[in-house]
């Protein structure tokens, strides 16, 4: 399996994220597929941050270990997690999720107490709403637009 070009809007949310979380101990991608480069990219601007990938797709996982050693790529389900691969993170994010793993995601940060970035789709919610009441906000940062979901600090 080959790995994806890189979407229109990288440098923008890497930037946001090392922005952001340049202090952050541990940020984890969940349901990364074929394209591990905001990951890469993370970890190349705050290499004092663990960078962990996930996804249960192990052919996908073990072409993006070949591709990033540098990244931490772990076999996981968001919905049945290991909490050991989330616990201690700062941001856990996820590039166009299914509508049905964001509620997931939601959950599991909420048991980590860690933010959430959610990059849905270009133009669209990707089939979740994003509630405001629930904290969530819709940001611009460039061309990069994105859900954040900020833990009450």
């Amino acid at each position: 399996m080959g790995l994806l070009l890189e979407l229109h809007d990288t440098e923008d949310l890497l930037e946001f994220i090392a922005r952001s979380y340049g202090k952050a101990r541990k940020i984890v991608e969940i349901g990364v597929g074929a394209y591990p480069w905001i990951a890469k990219g993370a970890k190349e601007r705050l290499p004092k941050t663990k960078v962990v990938v996930t996804d249960t797709n192990e052919e996908t996982l073990a072409t993006i270990k070949k591709a990033c050693p540098e990244i931490e790529v772990v076999c996981d389900d968001v919905l049945n997690p290991q909490m050991r691969v989330y616990e201690k993170a700062d941001l856990i994010y996820s590039l166009r999720p299914p509508p049905e793993m964001v509620r997931e995601i939601m959950k599991l940060a909420s048991k980590v107490g860690c933010d959430v970035l959610v990059r849905p789709y270009p133009d669209e919610e990707g089939g979740y709403s994003y509630p405001i009441s629930e904290g969530w906000r819709l940001i611009t940062h460039g061309r990069a637009v994105f859900y954040w979901l900020v833990k009450t600090r």
